[in-house]
């Protein structure tokens, strides 16, 4: 085997789902990640089409359905917490076969990072300050100021990629900006006491929390805004500032719920963005999962294809016997069409995702009475099906 020592930035769900596999194949993963240790948080998402298949092949399947949420159902709620319309999610359910879960990002991540096994050399707390690559090897120097040499490095490392920055060029020539920001964090010893998932809507904003059986909530926010907000991404102190101002005057559980700000420990806040390029790969340096192909959480399959963009790539590495170059070539061929029929799909919804007026706001309430006709219902899980996208056997 070729090429067999590779570096990952990004302990995410890319990051660690690439590194097993590429231990599977007989590679020497090492992964890098900026945090001190695993990042707790982010939002709830819908695990289904090729995500989950890649998970049969994994063997975490069952595990993850220890971490379903399992809600009975998204409920519309009024301001004064009235049920004004639902979603039966064991319908939806049902109509994938049972090949259906709802996870927190964390939830996901945390699964596939234990499947590892301790059999991965894992560094917190560090990240990569430079890279240079010539014919026979990548030379990477650390934020610590040690160095090293690898065959291959991939970055996995989200959104805002350190390695996309440093190859290709700044975040802002691959950005597409959707017109949202979006927020979420745990809040403990606070339930609203139901197993539904609630979902509360005023003009340009929407709210939503759901609580598990540990007396968690876990929120999700987001909100319209025309332009892109300037604020450091490191900044936690401002993002929270900005969330407050955008949901003080919210009603509903809003206040309540921002007064938990201070205590939680998982805050994640982002703009609601995409990421295309028309390459992902330069040298010996490729990306993988959002660093390269975004799909923003709009599209519902965000960490299911970063799993599957993960699997393609270990795969193609494996199959052309650690030839980077014709590996690259063929994860491209196979999986950016998709991704960018992914992306044109979530374009498109992101016009409507949160009504600008009460008008629209009942009209998305009719959309969701109509899902519990079975034909809107079929209609509506056709989109999670990733139909056109065959996984190949490695």
């Amino acid at each position: 085997m070729n090429n067999k020592n590779i570096l990952i930035s990004g302990a995410g769900i890319a990051g660690t789902a690439l590194a097993f596999w590429l231990k599977k194949y007989g590679f020497n993963p090492t992964i890098i990640e900026i945090a001190p240790k695993l990042r707790e948080g982010g939002y709830a998402i819908d695990f289904m089409g090729a995500g989950y298949d890649v998970a049969l092949k994994m063997g975490i399947a069952d595990e993850l359905k220890k971490v379903d949420i399992d809600f009975s159902k998204l409920k519309l709620v009024d301001k004064d917490d009235r049920e004004i319309g639902s979603m039966n999610y064991q319908k939806v359910k049902n109509l994938m076969d049972g090949r259906a879960m709802t996870l927190l990002r964390s939830g996901l991540a945390k699964t596939i990072y234990h499947s590892l096994n301790n059999e991965i050399e894992i560094i917190f707390d560090n990240t990569i300050e430079q890279i240079e690559q010539d014919e026979n090897k990548v030379i990477v120097n650390f934020k610590n100021g040690n160095s090293r040499n690898f065959d291959l490095v991939i970055g996995a490392d989200g959104l805002h990629s350190i390695v996309r920055k440093l190859i290709f060029g700044e975040e802002n020539k691959f950005e597409k900006y959707l017109g949202y920001f979006t927020s979420s964090y745990t809040i403990n010893n606070y339930s609203i006491g139901n197993n539904a998932f609630s979902m509360y809507n005023y003009p340009y904003k929407q709210v939503a929390i759901y609580s598990n059986n540990k007396n968690q909530t876990t929120t999700f926010f987001i909100f319209n805004s025309s332009e892109k907000l300037k604020y450091n991404h490191h900044d936690t102190e401002k993002q929270k500032q900005i969330l407050r101002q955008e949901f003080e005057n919210g009603g509903w559980k809003c206040p309540e719920l921002l007064s938990a700000l201070d205590k939680t420990n998982d805050f994640y806040f982002d703009s609601v963005s995409q990421i295309k390029m028309d390459k992902w790969s330069k040298g010996r340096v490729t990306l993988v999962g959002d660093a390269g192909y975004c799909p923003s959480l709009l599209s519902g399959k965000g960490s299911t294809l970063a799993m599957v963009g993960a699997y393609i790539l270990a795969g193609e590495l494996k199959e052309a016997n650690g030839n980077y170059q014709q590996a690259f070539e063929e994860y491209e061929k196979q999986f950016k069409p998709f991704m960018e029929k992914k992306q044109k799909s979530a374009q498109s919804f992101a016009k409507s995702f949160v009504p600008k007026s009460y008008f629209g706001i009942r009209l998305r309430n009719l959309a969701f009475k109509l899902m519990s006709i079975s034909i809107f219902s079929k209609l509506f899980i056709n989109q999670f099906k990733d139909n056109g996208l065959k996984l190949k056997n490695y």
